[in-house]
């Protein structure tokens, strides 16, 4: 007694029904044989009932009956059950591995709209509700096929009976229905709290340092997650009344549904002469299906919020994404001996006035084996240039060129391999995953070079330990972007965090050192005092450049 009859429910099952590997023919075929096992185990059980009434003491055969359909019943479930539970586990592995994938191909900008709360509860929360309304629905698969039986014996037996029993379902089906669609509504009101939730968790898991030091921030944030707990609380709770009193409801037309069969049948056919007792064993049986079909209710309505939030995520996605950066084959690099900005601008506008910023247009061209430092003040433009010159961000006007030629779409992989870069908000792998690791006497070197040796080391491919200060963070991002060994190495106020010493080494030996190796270095940096080192020192303001200097500031060069 419930609506699995809505165009949103269609559209779980076809979605579930396509993203499923391999072929349906053995679990669907399997619960129909589980489903008419058992219903066959009614008509034996009032089979045996009659005989007894009868006096008929040879049911032998019944009882042989009663044997081969209860372990067909057993074996067909089983089986079922264990297909559709492969199939389902299956089916997650696939959508989480695609839509890993596919962000993988899409832009950065995608990442930074989104959230990193919005995708855990997309990856996890939400395919883990499509994988429970799969594994549920083969059981209401299997409870239709035994209403149905139930429903064809009960006609068998009396036509009032049937016409009863589909009166009683309908309006219990009708009265389910009004439930999910309220019940619904407040499932996408809990989903979205949720998604705030797991933002406020993982402002508490990366602000921790900054949130031991004030007992206000602490309160604040503490504040907002009890706020959307128990916003989220009361929304569940909500829901869940609605579907416990759908539930009740079901039952409550179940056994209304026995009060007019026991008592109703007998009064209105007195002549068929069918006894009470295959009315009431009939339709007990019938307690079990309706009470499956019930308990569907609240999954079937999450999964149907979880489905509008997947197929949601990967629209964006596939929009996001273009049939160059989807390919799967390798990319080598492209070779170049100079990169060339030509009235290149990038723009972003989001949904508030103060998420708008932009750079350009820009007029800049790098050469091959030189050092270029990167100077301006806040919101200058700096970091949003070095994604522009590594390729995260796509122009929105004018071009990249390497060696003369446009960076096209289908460049675009291969444009971004050439670079190695430690941002100033860069992530640390600890294992070193797709980097050549056949010679661990070269990492041991640079992390002795580094002045980091003694604090971790490589082995097995992954590093000992990635818990380090900050400087030595960077260090050790540098030492695994040295393995790549890239022609233009990005640095974004990577000095930022060093002490002195090495400071001084970073400027006086290791920047030239890449230099003499062939590398163009292309650095972010507020050190005047080292300004010397680069061959040119380019300065943004607003978005812009304002100067260049050459050779250690003998040119100056308005843009």
């Amino acid at each position: 007694m419930t609506n699995f009859t809505n165009p949103v429910t269609f559209r779980l099952l076809k979605f579930l029904y396509r993203e499923t590997a391999g072929s349906k023919f053995r679990v669907v075929g399997m619960s129909v044989v589980s489903g008419l096992s058992r219903g066959a185990l009614l008509a034996i059980f009032n089979a045996g009932a009659a005989a007894a009434a009868a006096a008929n003491n040879n049911i032998a055969p019944l009882i042989g009956a009663f044997v081969v359909a209860l372990a067909i019943y057993l074996a067909s479930t089983f089986d079922s059950v264990r297909s559709a539970q492969v199939a389902v586990q299956t089916m997650i592995e696939r959508l989480r591995l695609r839509l890993c994938t596919k962000l993988l191909h899409t832009q950065l900008r995608f990442l930074e709209r989104q959230g990193t709360g919005e995708l855990y509860t997309q990856l996890s929360h939400d395919l883990n509700q499509l994988a429970g309304a799969t594994t549920t629905f083969l059981g209401v698969f299997q409870a239709f096929i035994l209403v149905g039986f139930a429903l064809a014996y009960l006609a068998w037996l009396s036509p009032w009976a049937l016409l009863s029993a589909v009166v009683v379902i309908a309006a219990g089906a009708g009265a389910a229905y009004v439930q999910d669609r309220k019940a619904r509504k407040h499932l996408q009101k809990a989903r979205r709290l949720q998604k705030q939730f797991f933002d406020g968790i993982n402002d508490l898991l990366q602000g921790f340092k900054e949130l031991k030091l004030s007992r206000a921030h602490q309160a604040g944030l503490m504040e907002h997650l009890d706020e959307t707990a128990t916003s989220y609380r009361d929304l569940t709770i909500k829901t869940e009344t609605l579907f416990l009193g759908s539930f009740l409801s079901s039952q409550a037309f179940t056994f209304l549904m026995i009060a007019v069969l026991v008592f109703g049948m007998p009064l209105m056919a007195p002549e068929h002469g069918v006894t009470v007792f295959q009315f009431l064993a009939t339709v007990l049986f019938l307690v079990g299906p309706f009470e499956t079909l019930s308990r569907a209710v609240p999954t079937a309505a999450r999964a149907r919020v979880a489905l509008d939030s997947v197929e949601r995520l990967e629209a964006n996605l596939n929009e996001g994404i273009s049939l160059e950066e989807h390919r799967p084959t390798a990319s080598p690099p492209l070779n170049f001996h100079d990169i060339e900005f030509k009235a290149t601008e990038f723009a972003f506008s989001g949904e508030h006035d103060d998420e708008h910023f932009d750079v350009g247009p820009l007029e800049l061209k790098l050469k091959r084996n030189e050092i270029v430092f990167i100077v301006g003040g806040n919101g200058a433009g700096k970091t949003t240039f070095l994604k522009l010159l590594s390729g995260l961000y796509e122009p929105t006007e004018g071009a990249i060129l390497v060696n003369g030629e446009e960076v096209t779409a289908a460049q675009r992989q291969a444009y971004r391999e050439m670079f190695a870069a430690v941002f100033s908000d860069f992530h640390l792998f600890k294992r070193l995953y797709g980097v050549d690791v056949s010679d661990p006497a070269l990492m041991d070197a640079l992390l002795g070079e580094l002045e980091i040796g003694h604090k971790t080391r490589l082995h097995n491919g992954m590093m000992t330990t990635v818990n380090l200060s900050a400087g030595q963070r960077k260090r050790l991002a540098y030492a695994i972007s040295r393995l790549a060994n890239r022609q233009v190495y990005v640095f974004d106020e990577f000095a930022a965090d060093q002490d002195p010493q090495f400071r001084r080494y970073f400027y006086t030996e290791l920047l030239p050192r890449l230099k003499a190796d062939g590398k163009t270095i292309i650095a972010v940096t507020h050190d005047d005092r080292w300004f010397g080192v680069a061959d040119r020192v380019v300065k943004m303001e607003y978005g812009r450049i304002a100067e260049i200097d050459e050779h250690n500031h003998s040119t100056h060069v308005p843009a």
